[in-house]
C-alpha cells in the first residue's frame, strides 16, 4: 500500500488526476436514484477503485466484490452492495485504466466538500477551521488527539498528514460516517482509530475515564442531548454538579463539560460553538462554571456565513486548565469572502493565531472582575465601545409612528383598580414578560380611569421595559373586548409596519448586537435604564420586509415552542402534584 503524504498531495498533476476521478465518477453515479448518500457512494466507488488498481490482476467484477473474494473489510462490501447497482459499478470500472493507485488514494484524501455532489447535511468541518484548530491545538509526537463527532474525518486526516506519530482516536454516531472516514484513514499509515460509539460512555461507562492531550470537537448545534442514549446520563449526573442546569441549556455547553472531562489536566480542547451561548441569559449558569473554574483559555467569534449548511453565527472556544482570565478575539472581520461560504487563506488564519497571543484593537484579554459584572458573556463586543455599523442601518426614529411611556399610576393607585374577578381589563408589569412574551397572570383590574385609558396598548405595540439590563421586550397582541393597561415601567412604541415587521424588531433587540446596542445607551451602575431621546437615535439593522418576514417567523415559531415546552411542563407539575391523592388509601 503506497504510503500518501503531504507532498505528494501537494503535486499539481496528481491533484488533477484526483478532481478529474471525482469530476466522472458524478457523471456516472448520479445516476442512482438514492440521493441521500452520495459522498458515501462516492467514496466506496474511489475505494474500492483504488484497492483493485493495487492488485496485479485488475480484471475485478461486481460479483467479485460483493461476494468477498476482494481483500475488503464486511462492513464497506454491505455498504457497497447496497448503494451501487452493478450496471454502474461497470461503468466506473471504465476509469481505472486512465490512473495509478497513488491517483486513487489521493482522491480520497481530497477535503469532503469538494467532492462535486457532497452533501452538506453532513455538517463536515470547514477546511479552514481545521487548519485553524491544528495550528491552535499543535499536535505533537505520541500525543493522544480526539475527535467527538468527526464525521468523515477531516480533522483527524489532516492532523495525522502533519505528523504520523500521533495517536488519533475518533468518535462518531453515525455508521456511514464512520465508515467513511475509517476508510479514508486507512490511506495513510497513521495510528488512527474511528469508533462507533457515543462519546458520552466514554464517562458513563468508565469511572477511570480515557484522558486525551488534545481534543478537537465540531459537535452538531442545538442537538437534543437526551436523545442520545448515555448522554441523557451524563446529562443527569451534570445536573446535580450544577443546580442551573435546565432543559433549555445550550447542548454546546454539556459537549463543552465532556470536553473538559476528557481532558488532561495540561490538555488543550478546540471546540466550534454558536454565537447565542457566548452571550444568552439560559446559559448564564454554564458560562459562570466554566469562568470561575478556570476551564476557558479564549474564546474567537469567527465570520459569518463559514458553514455551508447553516447561517447560524460561530465561534471557535479553546479549553484548558488553570486559567484565571480570557482573551476574547473579535475575527468576524478576518475572512475571504465567497459567494455562498466565506473561508479562512493561511494569512487569516496566521492572524487569527496571532490575536491569540497579542493585544490588539479586536483581542483583548478580560479580567474574571469584568466578566462577572457582565453575565459572563464571552464575546469580545460587550467589553469594547466601538459603534455598531449595520448594513442597511437607519435611525430608530424613522420607523416609529408614536413612542410613550406606561402609565404612570402609583401603587395606591393600581390597588384601587385590582379586581378579585375576572374582567376583560387587565394590568401589564414587568414580571409578566418572561422569554420574549406575555404570560396569562396578567392582574384583572375592574374599571381604568380616564386619564389612564390612553395608555392602554393597542394591537402590536411594542414594550420595552426602561430600567434593569437585560431589558424584557415582547410584541403585545390584544384579543377582541380586551384592555391592558401598561406599567409606567415601560416604553410603549408603535413602529410603521409599512416598513418594518414588529416581530423581526423585537428579533433583533432580542440578539447580541441589539443587547450590546442597547446597553451602549445605558446609564446607571446599580439600576441601568435608557432615556427616549437616546432609545430613539439607536442604529437598527433594516433588510427588505420580505427577509424581515422569514426572521419574524423563524423567531415567533421559536416563541411558540417556548409556549408549548412551558404547557407541557405546568401539566406535567399537576399531575405530579396529583400522584399522592390518586394513590391514596
Amino acid at each position: 500500500m503506497p504510503f500518501v503524504d503531504k507532498e505528494i498531495l501537494k503535486n499539481e498533476k496528481i491533484q488533477n488526476h484526483a478532481q478529474q476521478i471525482m469530476s466522472q465518477l458524478i457523471n456516472i453515479l448520479k445516476t442512482e436514484k438514492d440521493n441521500t448518500k452520495q459522498d458515501v457512494r462516492a467514496i466506496l466507488a474511489v475505494y474500492i477503485l483504488y484497492k483493485i488498481s493495487t492488485l496485479t490482476n485488475t480484471q475485478v467484477s461486481y460479483r467479485d466484490i460483493v461476494k468477498g473474494k476482494l481483500n475488503i473489510n464486511q462492513e464497506v462490501v454491505y455498504a457497497f452492495n447496497n448503494v451501487i447497482t452493478e450496471k454502474t459499478w461497470n461503468n466506473c470500472l471504465k476509469i481505472l485504466e486512465n490512473y495509478t493507485s497513488v491517483d486513487f488514494a489521493c482522491a480520497l484524501l481530497l477535503p469532503i466538500k469538494n467532492i462535486p455532489f457532497y452533501n452538506s447535511s453532513n455538517n463536515e468541518t470547514p477546511e479552514s477551521i481545521v487548519k485553524l484548530a491544528k495550528k491552535i491545538l499543535d499536535c505533537k509526537s505520541h500525543e493522544v488527539v480526539a475527535d467527538i463527532g468527526c464525521g468523515m474525518g477531516n480533522f483527524l486526516l489532516s492532523t495525522a498528514l502533519d505528523n504520523s506519530e500521533v495517536w488519533f482516536e475518533g468518535y462518531e454516531l453515525s455508521r456511514d460516517c464512520q465508515l467513511v472516514s475509517s476508510i479514508r484513514s486507512e490511506i495513510i499509515k497513521a495510528p488512527i482509530n474511528i469508533y462507533l460509539q457515543n462519546a458520552f460512555e466514554l464517562i458513563i461507562s468508565n469511572k477511570s475515564c480515557k484522558k486525551f492531550d488534545k481534543i478537537f470537537a465540531n459537535y452538531p448545534f442545538g442537538l437534543r442531548i437526551r436523545n442520545l442514549g448515555v448522554g441523557a446520563l451524563y446529562l443527569d449526573n451534570l445536573a446535580k454538579k450544577y443546580p442551573g442546569l435546565s432543559k433549555a441549556t445550550s447542548s454546546d455547553w454539556i459537549f463543552n463539560s465532556l470536553l473538559c472531562d476528557l481532558l488532561k489536566d495540561d490538555g488543550k480542547a478546540v471546540a466550534i460553538i454558536t454565537n447565542g451561548s457566548t452571550w444568552n441569559s439560559i446559559d448564564k449558569t454554564m458560562r459562570q462554571h466554566f469562568v470561575e473554574q478556570g476551564l476557558i483559555e479564549a474564546v474567537v467569534t469567527l465570520p459569518e456565513r463559514m458553514f455551508s449548511n447553516t447561517s447560524i453565527s460561530t465561534s471557535l472556544i479553546i479549553l484548558s486548565k488553570g486559567n484565571k482570565n480570557i482573551r476574547l478575539v473579535d475575527a468576524t472581520n478576518v475572512y475571504q469572502s465567497g459567494r455562498r461560504q466565506n473561508s479562512l487563506s493561511d494569512a487569516n488564519i496566521l492572524t487569527i493565531y496571532d490575536l491569540l497571543k497579542n493585544d490588539a484593537e479586536n483581542s483583548r484579554v478580560i479580567e474574571l472582575s469584568d466578566l462577572r459584572k457582565n453575565d459572563y458573556t464571552l464575546n469580545l463586543s460587550r467589553y469594547v465601545d466601538t459603534e455598531l455599523i449595520f448594513k442597511n442601518g437607519v435611525v430608530f426614529e424613522s420607523v416609529i409612528k408614536k413612542i410613550t411611556r406606561g402609565a404612570p399610576c402609583t401603587a395606591s393607585q393600581l390597588d384601587s383598580m385590582i379586581s378579585e374577578t375576572v374582567t376583560n381589563k387587565q394590568f401589564l408589569m414587568l414580571n409578566n414578560i418572561q422569554d420574549g412574551s406575555i404570560n396569562n397572570n396578567l392582574p384583572y383590574l375592574s374599571k381604568i380611569p380616564e386619564q389612564y385609558r390612553k395608555y392602554c396598548l393597542k394591537n402590536k405595540d411594542i414594550v420595552i421595559s426602561k430600567n434593569g439590563y437585560p431589558y424584557k421586550i415582547a410584541v403585545v397582541n390584544i384579543k377582541e373586548e380586551q384592555q391592558i393597561l401598561a406599567s409606567g415601567n415601560f416604553y410603549v412604541i408603535k413602529v410603521d409596519e409599512s416598513k418594518i415587521n414588529p416581530y423581526y424588531l423585537q428579533a433583533f433587540l432580542d440578539s447580541e448586537q441589539g443587547n450590546r446596542v442597547l446597553k451602549s445607551i445605558s446609564v446607571g451602575s446599580a439600576v441601568p435604564n435608557i432615556s427616549i431621546d437616546k432609545l430613539t437615535k439607536i442604529n437598527i439593522p433594516l433588510p427588505s420586509l420580505e427577509k424581515q418576514e422569514i426572521i419574524a417567523n423563524n423567531y415567533k415559531s421559536i416563541i411558540d415552542e417556548i409556549a408549548v415546552i412551558k404547557l407541557k411542563l405546568e401539566k406535567a407539575l399537576n399531575k405530579m402534584h396529583q400522584v399522592f391523592n390518586e394513590g391514596e388509601l
